[in-house]
């Protein structure tokens, strides 16, 4: 039988719904629901029986699943022990990421990874979100890191929570206020990021359905800042990208408040090197202790 009928029964259990499973696992639920008839077809018996209030397992479905559990954890050790086999010899860890993280995480966990492991090698890839997402599709990436939501399909883990803030020029009329409220960025000029790198921004004008009024435009965050601090215009930056800066700029809440989740996106999780796997589990831990 194909562990995927496996895989997409221990996920249907897992989610409790057909439509969340298929969600996780990128499929239709429809498709979902033919691979399900399929296993039973093969085992013989109903698996489960479905309601509006969700999944329940049959008697048949409860005393097999912790069979097909266990076949799937080999399955996943086995693909991890051919990757090791295959990729002997190799410690590179390939990561995409955008620049607040590259700048203010990475550099620290790869210095403390590395006394650990000091034969391992990085390969960091800095994008935009779209060039990001493009590179864990195409499994160009064994680590990327990315906002949640998102589009991908594969094992996404969240991290932290990061506050979304308006940067101005220090002697801008509106610095008094307490925080900023969106609607400015209509009529104030605006200071954003390259299209397919502004998701933060858009994210949070879109919620309140303003139409930002766009004077410039660059693929560089520190640049838009340097360009708020000569006082040519307004933005809106993660904190995070605000630790390492010294630039003169007033750093404000928004009005309503807004933040985005970073997490890490593993495109090849079930297959992925042991030293992978190592680091993707520090990074957790590292940020955990921040």
């Amino acid at each position: 039988m194909s562990i995927k009928k496996y895989v997409t029964f221990l996920k249907v259990v897992e989610s409790g719904s057909l439509s969340k499973a298929a969600e996780a696992l990128g499929h239709t639920q429809s498709g979902i629901t033919h691979i399900l008839h399929s296993l039973e077809q093969d085992l013989g018996f109903c698996l489960m029986t479905r309601s509006r209030a969700g999944i329940t397992l049959t008697p048949e479905g409860n005393e097999i699943l912790p069979i097909i559990q266990d076949i799937v954890a080999a399955n996943e050790r086995l693909q991890r022990i051919v990757t090791r086999i295959n990729h002997s010899g190799e410690n590179t860890i390939r990561i995409a990421t955008f620049t607040s993280v590259a700048v203010n995480w990475l550099p620290d966990m790869i210095h403390e990874f590395q006394k650990m492991h000091p034969d391992t090698h990085f390969e960091l890839v800095d994008g935009g979100y779209d060039e990001i997402l493009a590179q864990i599709k195409s499994n160009k990436v064994d680590i990327g890191f990315v906002t949640i939501p998102n589009p991908l399909s594969c094992k996404c883990i969240p991290l932290y929570e990061d506050r979304l803030l308006a940067v101005l020029p220090i002697e801008h009329e509106l610095a008094s206020l307490a925080s900023l409220p969106v609607h400015y960025f209509e009529s104030e000029p605006v200071i954003s990021l390259m299209e397919d790198t502004d998701l933060d921004t858009r994210t949070v004008l879109n919620a309140s359905g303003i139409k930002p009024n766009i004077k410039f435009r660059t693929k560089d965050d520190y640049a838009m800042i340097a360009m708020v601090e000569k006082n040519l215009g307004i933005c809106i930056v993660p904190e995070l990208l605000l630790h390492k800066t010294n630039n003169r700029v007033k750093v404000m809440e928004l009005n309503p408040p807004a933040k985005r989740t970073i997490g890490i996106a593993l495109p090849a999780y079930e297959s992925a090197s042991e030293i992978v796997l190592e680091f993707a589990t520090f990074i957790m831990d590292w940020v955990k202790k921040q």
